[in-house]
């Protein structure tokens, strides 16, 4: 065997040999047979070497060209990359070959399998299909009209899969299964049909047969076929990749044949097969959920079909905002009817759409931009003739009286031109809470104009009308127009019906008040004596502080003993606040010659109260009952402690002469000596100081020591006069009178002659300071100030509260902040009327916050909320100055208490933004839950502060922002940016997070 095998290695070796030394000597004519011989038995491979040693030693052109022919067919055949370039070559080469139609396919052909379609028409259609081979005639159509398809060219490409399908062996199923395709894109379903029914007989045409009618029978909306053919395709085929597409059919059926369950079991199956599922099979799938119930389910489907503006959208949107209405989320359902409003494509769904809107917004109150009164009236407008319009007309008067922005209302109100009986009481309600916001924003003049057109406005809502007598009384009151006041409460009392309210009760409080600042005791005393009959909470301040008004009046009618019952039963009522009473009836018992009773009472005033207002009056009276009661130390030590503790007061000056006389009568002429220099020395321009020269003038004689006196009186110069000129003392009363009279012209003149002519007379500080507040009156701050300036600079303690109380307001009027704190808080050391008294506190505060002095803003709002009888819009402004100190000082906590307590009343513009600054702190400290319920109630409630309400909207925002449902936030921002009508910084904030959420 080992033998056999060489021999037969070496019998091919040999034939090899021998093969490739014939190869080398054949003759060129036998080389072109053999490769022509192995080309037509597609030996390729051995074809081109033959051909190629053919063409090296070839001379017949004819015989060279053929085998160039066969030599790219060859190359063709054997998928060569360069295949079409070379076949494109040899056309080139010989443009008249016979072959010129077959090498046209093959280059076409080349360009199909290469799915270069659009160049594959080109050559496959310059090939003429009559000169090829029957194969290739069918592989030439096939091939064109595929690439006919390919390139769009639809009823070319129809014809040849016809011809195919007719006639054709090869390509007979493909065409007719591309002539149905075709059929089926361009809406012949009827042949498509016929033509997939026949194929699905087929194995290799079954899925797609079947797939495709499916989609013909939903096309035609045979849903039962749908359902059945499309059922049985998933059966037939678990796996295949049509699935998806069948999936949503199929649901789409059962959706249109009323099977909810069936259409969302299917729909939801094709939405977890795909990443971007179809908005409109999204749509049917929401509201097949809404149908069973399944509301979350179905926003979670409608939220995801509102990326596009068309009807669509629209649609979902309305059964978003239905949906929200399920789940009693009103202000989700709110913004989606309102976006499915706001567009145009479906009248019928932009009709019932905004019909929801409006009611949201009436059964929510969210009125933050003055939506909620038009909205009702576009809805009328855009849709007179609607089924809703009846109930749209009620809902609009009840909008009138709920709606918070009533200056918008109003407008609408106004705009009507024969409004009824219920637009009027409407009206009449609205023009009454205008004005109780004027008030609450203590825009008084303003508050008396919409109280008064309430009044005039008739009797269709009697509440209202009286109601607005109470408050323009109270805005007269505050006014300083106490006689307007009384007529105003008195009408109301007149006509108010409810009589056991606690409005009625203090009706007569506040006429009690105003014939009190009339200085007509007799009516302020019985109208508080109506008062305390009518108020049943005996904790009240107004209560307590009733029976030291009666206490007053039966002061000032000399019935000393009722007097003093009526301060105890203050002071028992309100032991906080009772020093005002209990200096009161110590005064009485002064007065009643019980000079131990006064003493012991003022005593206790002194040790209970020891930052009460009248510690230094009780000081001084405690030492004149000693005086009376001829304890001269212990009425030394009152007088002395009073001038030590409250220099600044006038009672010290006083103090100071009564201890003179006091030593003096006592026998101890050096201390008179000593406390009369005193008070030379510490006043200098008051008329204290020149009663103790003249009074040390005595003293010295009594010493015998005139020449003392009269050394000390030159060492005074001209700090003190004690003898006035008659011609100094007529100059000034003249002019003084003229300022008396009301002449400001004439006493302008006078008072500027008699200071030419006296520039240091006696009276020169009278005398600046009545000019001084002539060119106040006359608005010319600039030398009211420096007169004013001159007064307290004088030295005469007489105009000297009133001079830097008005040089305080003229820095703050001009807006100089930093000398009008310096000016308040001087002025709180020197005042003793009260109302100057509030005015520093209040003066100091506010010039601090405006100067960004935190502290010094914080103490003086401290100060002023220990006050036990505040008006409400003064408390409001500490608290909020308070709570803005502590929050620039970094101590939001401290600050949480004024917040919550300003939040109460987003009327007024302190409690707008504590509201804000609230959310805001809870937001800062990721209590994001605490924040966004402070902003829901502040959207509910409203506020005539659109800036803030807006504040609140972007605050809402980012707390949705940070807990990622940027569908929320969006739409809040939206809202804001379509209703907000202010020219500030909130349009910036909207679009900067609006372009952060994109």
């Amino acid at each position: 065997m080992r033998r056999v095998l060489i021999s037969l290695c070496l019998v091919i070796g040999s034939l090899t040999t021998n093969a490739q030394r014939t190869h080398r000597f054949e003759t060129p004519e036998r080389l072109f047979i053999e490769g022509k011989e192995m080309f037509s038995l597609k030996n390729y491979a051995g074809c081109m070497g033959k051909l190629e040693a053919y063409k090296l030693q070839a001379k017949d052109a004819d015989l060279i060209q053929e085998a160039d022919y066969m030599l790219v067919y060859a190359a063709y055949e054997q998928g060569r990359e360069n295949a079409s370039e070379l076949l494109k070559e040899y056309l080139e080469t010989y443009p008249d070959s016979r072959h010129e139609d077959e090498i046209s396919f093959l280059i076409g052909s080349a360009h199909f399998a290469k799915e270069e379609y659009q160049k594959a028409v080109y050559w496959l259609s310059e090939a003429d299909i009559d000169l090829l081979g029957t194969e290739q005639q069918e592989a030439c159509s096939f091939r064109l009209a595929y690439s006919l398809l390919q390139t769009g060219e639809m009823d070319r490409s129809r014809s040849y899969f016809t011809r195919i399908s007719q006639i054709g062996t090869t390509y007979r199923n493909p065409s007719v299964y591309y002539v149905a395709y075709i059929d089926y894109a361009t809406g012949d379903y009827s042949n498509a049909l016929v033509e997939f029914t026949r194929l699905k007989e087929y194995p290799d045409y079954r899925e797609q047969s079947m797939y495709y009618i499916t989609q013909i029978y939903f096309i035609q909306n045979k849903y039962d076929r749908v359902i059945s053919d499309g059922e049985e395709l998933l059966v037939a085929f678990p796996h295949s990749k049509n699935n998806s597409e069948v999936y949503r059919i199929v649901g789409n059926a059962y959706y249109h044949t009323g099977n909810q369950d069936k259409a969302i079991d299917y729909l939801s199956k094709y939405v977890s097969s795909t990443d971007t599922p179809l908005r409109g099979d999204l749509y049917i799938l929401g509201v097949s959920y809404f149908n069973k119930g399944d509301y979350n389910k179905a926003i979670q489907s409608l939220g995801q079909t509102v990326r596009e503006s068309d009807a669509l959208t629209q649609n979902a949107y309305l059964f978003l905002g239905q949906s929200y209405l399920k789940i009693h989320d009103k202000n989700n359902a709110r913004m989606a009817f309102q976006a499915a409003a706001n567009s145009s494509y479906d009248r019928q769904v932009k009709e019932i759409a905004t019909y929801n809107y409006a009611l949201l917004i009436h059964e929510t109150s969210f009125t933050g931009f003055g939506e909620s009164v038009t909205i009702f009236e576009n809805f009328l407008n855009d849709f007179p003739q609607s089924t809703y319009a009846d109930k749209v007309n009620d809902y609009l008067v009840e909008v009138y009286l709920t709606t918070k922005n009533y200056q918008s209302a109003l407008r609408s109100i106004e705009k009507i031109q024969r409004p009824s009986t219920k637009i009027l009481e409407a009206k009449q309600d609205i023009l009454f809470q205008l004005g109780t916001q004027s008030f609450a924003n203590v825009h008084m003049d303003e508050a008396i104009d919409y109280f008064s057109r309430a009044i005039s406005a008739g009797n269709y809502n009697l509440q209202a009308r009286n109601d607005a007598y109470f408050w323009r009384g109270e805005s007269y009151y505050r006014k300083g127009e106490y006689a307007k006041a009384v007529t105003d409460y008195q009408a109301y009392l007149n006509n108010t019906r409810q009589r056991n309210t606690d409005m009625y009760a203090l009706a007569y409080y506040n006429l009690g008040y105003s014939y009190f600042k009339m200085q007509r005791y007799n009516e302020a005393l019985s109208r508080f004596r109506q008062y305390l009959q009518q108020e049943t909470n005996e904790k009240a301040l107004s209560y307590a502080d009733a029976y030291n008004r009666i206490g007053d009046c039966l002061f000032h009618n000399r019935q000393f003993a009722q007097a003093e019952e009526n301060y105890t039963k203050a002071a028992s009522l309100q032991p906080g606040a009772g020093d005002y009473a209990m200096f009161q009836k110590g005064y009485v018992l002064g007065l009643q010659k019980d000079y131990r009773g006064k003493i012991s009472t003022m005593d206790r005033l002194i040790q209970e109260y020891p930052e009460s207002q009248y510690v230094d009056d009780a000081l001084f009276e405690k030492g004149r009952s000693y005086v009376l009661l001829e304890n001269y130390p212990s009425a030394a030590e009152a007088f002395e402690r009073l001038i030590r503790q409250f220099p600044q007061s006038s009672l010290a000056r006083k103090a100071g002469i009564q201890l003179g006389l006091l030593y003096f009568n006592d026998n101890q002429p050096q201390k008179s000596v000593e406390a009369y220099k005193r008070v030379i020395s510490n006043y200098p321009g008051s008329e204290e100081a020149k009663v103790a020269v003249q009074d040390l003038k005595s003293v010295y004689i009594e010493l015998n020591d005139i020449n003392s006196y009269a050394n000390y009186v030159n060492s005074l110069g001209g700090s003190v006069r004690f003898e006035i000129s008659e011609q100094d003392s007529l100059t000034y009363l003249a002019a003084e009178k003229l300022f008396m009279r009301g002449d400001n012209d004439g006493a302008r003149q006078s008072l500027v002659n008699y200071l030419q002519t006296f520039p240091q007379g006696a009276f020169s500080a009278n005398a600046n300071y009545y000019l001084a507040s002539i060119a106040f009156n006359r608005k010319d701050y600039n030398e009211a100030k420096r007169l004013y300036t001159v007064v307290t600079e004088s030295g005469d303690p007489k105009f000297l509260e009133e001079a830097v109380a008005r040089k305080a307001e003229i820095e703050y009027l001009e807006k100089d902040y930093e000398a009008a704190l310096e000016s308040f808080k001087r002025l709180d050391l020197v005042a003793e009327n009260p109302e100057n008294r509030e005015a520093a506190k209040l003066g100091v505060m506010r010039s601090a916050q405006l100067t960004g002095r935190s502290q010094d803003a914080l103490i003086a709002a401290d100060a002023i909320l220990k006050a036990q009888k505040l008006s409400p819009d003064v408390m409001a402004e500490a608290r909020y100055t308070r709570a803005k100190a502590y929050i620039s000082q970094h101590q939001a906590n401290s600050a949480l208490p004024d917040l919550q307590e300003l939040n109460k009343d987003t009327r007024t513009v302190y409690g707008a933004e504590a509201t804000y600054l609230l959310a805001q702190i809870y937001y800062d400290t990721n209590e994001d839950e605490k924040a966004e319920k402070i902003l829901m109630n502040f959207i509910e409630n409203g506020t005539p502060h659109p800036y803030w309400l807006a504040r609140g909207f972007i605050l809402l925002a980012d707390i949705y922002i940070r807990q990622g449902d940027d569908f929320q936030a969006r739409q809040y921002l939206t809202s804001l940016q379509n209703n907000y009508q202010g020219s500030d910084d909130i349009a910036v904030m909207i679009e900067d997070r609006l372009s952060k959420l994109k």
